[in-house]
């Protein structure tokens, strides 16, 4: 039988009645353990463990109470046995007292029901000849009816345990038929089982509800991060509304300026309320007799003077047409470039996560992709960028939104220097002792430095240069002109990509540090390179195919060549990215190569040799007000990213931030530089940072520290 402690409540003293479990996983009765819950503080202490458990409401204490249906089946099972015993004569009564005795310590902790003779002969009955020569249970069965249980005599069989024939006994829990002396440690192998089954099942539960509690926390931490995303998304689109409102006032009152310009221009009224008059006192004065000398030149007056007017009206028509107001249609505008694209993430800041807050920008080309002539790359899934992402800089994910102006304690940049240059600097190169400038056109100011890579002290003008002749006279409306759209410098030659502003494709041209195309310096590049950037320190010109998606480099020579343009023949690729990955810009330092994604406004740092990325770094600073655009390397392979301003209804000169990041796993902020118009921009080698600043159709290039 089940032992009556198992199914007693430790409370009332009483079998279980509706058992329940708390969190401890200790159970009670639910009449009981209801009494001991405290209403006013919502707190419940164990009778046993005396852990405190903490509610919100009583409606989560009575949901928590999970019912113990293991315990509620074995005061079933137990009330059960009870009452057969008390009215099932027992076949045990008429053993021996030893037997009894034994049987009874035995069934006291294990239910083992006694066994009809119907059952012996069903499970038990051996069919070998030894078992024959003894009485049979066909026999105790034919002598015994259904309805007289045998109770004074003992029934024989094989023991399934021993294999020895003598009084048995049915367990149970695993109906086999055993006898008196195999009872015992029968017993120790089921409470062995059912201890271990426990434990399993103890230890099963302690998860879940650990689990479980957890999840209702993370579900009152997610709610209120929900809450936050919410109000953000309010506040936004109020401020968005409320900037198309002052955009549509400004417009209504420049047209009613123009209105009142246009009207006050062309006085109509008041020469037609002048000529009548003067019609009205002419035919007045014909009418009376007393026509004066004096009163016919005044008339003549006014008239002289009305047709002077009139000359003058006649002729500001004739120059003048009409104009009227026409607005032109907006361009295409994608809503998660003003709002963002709203993402689902775990909150778990250890597992995988995705960026909440990046903007989808497409990066224009054919969505084929395929891969490159060599084989010798490294393929990266952007679906493990996706799960990785934050990895670094969302410590305590979904965070409330990063603004600009948390920066404002970072101590700012020094400014070393500043030079003039005569157009804008949309390219800042050094190499050795000298500093290159170049606008997207070819014009190109040398400068010397003090000693070589020694960028501290302002550098002197050398020479200007013209690198192309066909420079253009207007730079804003003619798409089939040419422009510059990669500048560097190596050892050997002054490198730039040219291309036509409706095109993809351009040629390469290789000219002398002096500004000088050097013979057979021209090649045609065939591959939609948007980026080359130079590694000096093993001569590899890396660039970007923002086609086929992946990274790759040109070997160039370490001495001059007679034929330079077979140096842009065969091309090595590195890294191989998967949509949407959507290269932009590459930086290079002695060890690392880093990669900008446009999509992600992710920074991507792999290291050379080895082709693995080393970390990832994703822009969650400004939101939705600026995008990374750019970015470099320091020697340390830490980051300095550029920060656009990104509005697409603002008007006048874009602001830039630029954020120097240090080398830890969080990329603190360490630095910032504040500019109007930066275009051009560089790491030396020693760390400076270069900046090219337009200023109207000039430009500066300044030297921070």
């Amino acid at each position: 039988m089940i032992n009556a402690k198992l199914v007693t409540c430790g409370l009332c003293q009483n079998y279980y009645a509706d058992p329940r479990q708390i969190p401890c996983s200790h159970s009670f009765c639910f009449d009981c353990i209801s009494g001991r819950f405290n209403e006013e503080t919502l707190t419940l202490i164990c009778p046993k463990c005396e852990k405190v458990h903490q509610y919100k409401s009583i409606e989560e204490f009575h949901n928590r109470c999970m019912r113990d249906g293991f315990l509620a089946t074995m005061v079933t099972q137990f009330k059960r046995s009870q009452s057969r015993l008390s009215t099932t004569p027992s076949v045990l009564s008429s053993r021996p007292p030893s037997s009894f005795s034994h049987i009874s310590t035995f069934s006291s902790s294990t239910p083992i029901p006694r066994m009809r003779t119907q059952e012996i002969d069903t499970n038990n009955h051996d069919q070998s000849s030894s078992e024959r020569s003894t009485p049979s249970v066909s026999n105790q069965q034919s002598s015994s009816s259904i309805s007289q249980p045998a109770t004074t005599r003992a029934l024989i069989a094989k023991c399934q345990s021993c294999n020895i024939r003598g009084e048995l006994i049915v367990c149970s829990h695993c109906d086999n038929v055993i006898c008196v002396k195999c009872a015992d440690e029968h017993q120790s192998v089921i409470n062995g089982d059912v201890k271990r089954e426990w434990e399993l099942c103890k230890t099963q539960f302690e998860t879940i509800n650990e689990k479980s509690i957890r999840f209702d926390h993370n579900e009152e931490e997610v709610n209120n991060k929900a809450r936050s995303l919410q109000t953000f998304i309010s506040k936004h689109s109020d401020k968005l509304i409320q900037t198309v409102e002052n955009q549509k006032n400004t417009y209504i009152d420049i047209i009613e300026k123009h209105r009142r310009t246009y009207k006050q221009s062309f006085p109509h009224e008041q020469v037609v309320d002048e000529y009548e008059s003067i019609d009205k006192r002419v035919g007045d004065l014909f009418k009376s007799a007393d026509i004066t000398t004096d009163k016919v030149s005044d008339f003549l007056f006014e008239i002289e003077h009305l047709e002077g007017r009139l000359d003058n009206l006649n002729k500001i028509l004739d120059s003048n047409q009409s104009k009227f107001p026409l607005l032109t249609l907006p361009e295409q505008v994608d809503i998660s470039s003003l709002f963002g694209t709203l993402e689902f993430v775990q909150l778990n800041p250890q597992s995988n996560t995705f960026d909440p807050y990046s903007i989808p920008i497409t990066n224009g080309y054919n969505d084929s992709q395929s891969k490159s002539e060599d084989d010798d790359y490294v393929l990266i899934n952007s679906s493990n960028h996706n799960h990785n992402h934050f990895k670094n800089i969302l410590s305590n994910q979904i965070e409330p939104i990063s603004s600009l102006s948390s920066i404002s304690h970072v101590p700012k940049k020094k400014l070393l220097w500043q030079i003039d240059y005569f157009s804008v600097p949309y390219y800042v190169r050094t190499y050795g002792n000298q500093l290159f400038i170049c606008d997207k056109y070819g014009s190109l100011a040398i400068y010397k430095l003090n000693k070589s890579n020694d960028i501290r002290q302002k550098p002197i003008l050398v020479r200007e240069v013209k690198l192309f002749k066909d420079f253009p006279i207007s730079t804003t409306t003619d798409d089939d002109q040419t422009i510059i759209d990669s500048f560097v410098v190596y050892k050997l030659w002054i490198i730039v990509f040219k291309r036509k502003k409706n095109e993809l494709h351009g040629t390469i041209y290789l000219f002398t540090h002096e500004g000088k195309l050097i013979p057979n310096g021209k090649c045609t590049h065939n591959y939609p390179s948007r980026e080359l950037t130079m590694d000096t320190e093993k001569n590899l010109l890396w660039l970007l195919d923002q086609k086929q998606l992946c990274l790759f480099y040109y070997d160039l020579p370490d001495i001059k060549s007679n034929n330079p343009e077979e140096c842009f023949h065969n091309r090595h690729s590195h890294v191989q990215f998967s949509k949407p990955f959507a290269p932009i810009h590459i930086s290079v330092n002695k060890n690392v190569l880093a990669v900008l994604d446009k999509n992600r406004q992710a920074v991507h740092v792999y290291d050379k040799k080895t082709k693995q990325e080393l970390y990832e770094h994703v822009n969650i600073y400004g939101n939705s007000t600026h995008f990374c655009w750019d970015m470099a390397l320091f020697s340390d392979n830490s980051l300095l990213i550029k920060l656009d301003e990104m509005s697409t209804l603002k008007t006048g000169p874009s602001k830039h931030i630029y954020l120097q990041l240090d080398t830890t796993k969080k990329h603190n902020i360490i630095g910032t530089i504040e500019e109007t118009d930066a275009y051009g921009m560089m790491i030396t080698t020693m760390d400076e940072i270069l900046i090219g600043v337009r200023i109207n159709t000039k430009g500066i290039v300044k030297c921070y520290i």
